[in-house]
């Protein structure tokens, strides 16, 4: 029975990799909204057969993070203008809940981890660490709900955040946009440590929304370029 077994987790430990590599691809932005799968240059890179990666794409298809396309491979999801208009004010109402829970119930403890987030991510900042940036960044938002302690909120955040965690955190910030997110960001801290929880809630949400007219910017541009 052990080799069975043995054959079991190495598979299952090979189809976790290869998902969580092609995650951070997308998530780091190496494998652009839109952009193909290049199936034949990732197995040589990854040192896997097709299919094991093509399970893996079909695992991220599930998240909302890859396309699969009939008879023509996969290529990272994008999002529409319709799910633009749609998600974003709603995500954008979620974080301003969660800013004013957060502000009742939230931790010394808590509130430092996040003030260490934030002074990481501004450092990847200064260094132009896009990828360490993007998943400080993501840990700040998650780390507010769970200073909320709301766990159906967090649920409902969880799953409409899925279907646009590749680009809202990824895309090509123009360098004013940048700055402009980390001085928000600035903004945001410091209203969680005075917790003044109205002052957050509407920072949050005009974060948020500045956040989805960046995304705007880069469909555009998007769609500019040839895929």
């Amino acid at each position: 029975m052990s080799v069975p077994e043995t054959r079991t987790i190495r598979r299952k430990t090979l189809h976790s990799e290869t998902v969580d590599h092609l995650r951070d691809m997308i998530v780091s932005g190496e494998l652009g909204p839109g952009q193909k799968i290049p199936e034949k240059e990732l197995c040589a890179r990854f040192d896997i057969s097709r299919t094991p990666l093509r399970e893996a794409l079909k695992a991220l298809a599930a998240e909302g993070m890859v396309e699969l396309l009939p008879q023509r491979g996969a290529q990272v999801a994008t999002i529409t203008d319709q799910e633009l208009q749609e998600l974003f004010p709603i995500i954008a109402s979620l974080e301003a809940l969660a800013c004013e829970l957060a502000c009742e119930t939230i931790t010394p403890a808590q509130l430092q981890a996040i003030t260490t987030m934030h002074q990481a991510m501004v450092g990847a900042y200064h260094e132009s660490r896009h990828l360490d940036y993007s998943r400080l960044n993501r840990a700040i938002h998650f780390a507010i709900f769970e200073a909320a302690g709301n766990a159906s909120l967090l649920a409902l955040y969880k799953s409409l955040e899925l279907r646009i965690r590749n680009i809202r955190h990824t895309v090509r910030q123009r360098p004013d946009d940048w700055k402009q997110a980390v001085n928000e960001h600035e903004k945001i801290l410091k209203a969680l440590t005075d917790r003044d929880g109205s002052r957050l809630a509407k920072l949050m949400r005009q974060h948020v929304m500045s956040t989805a007219r960046t995304v705007r910017h880069s469909i555009d541009e998007l769609g500019d370029v040839p895929l």
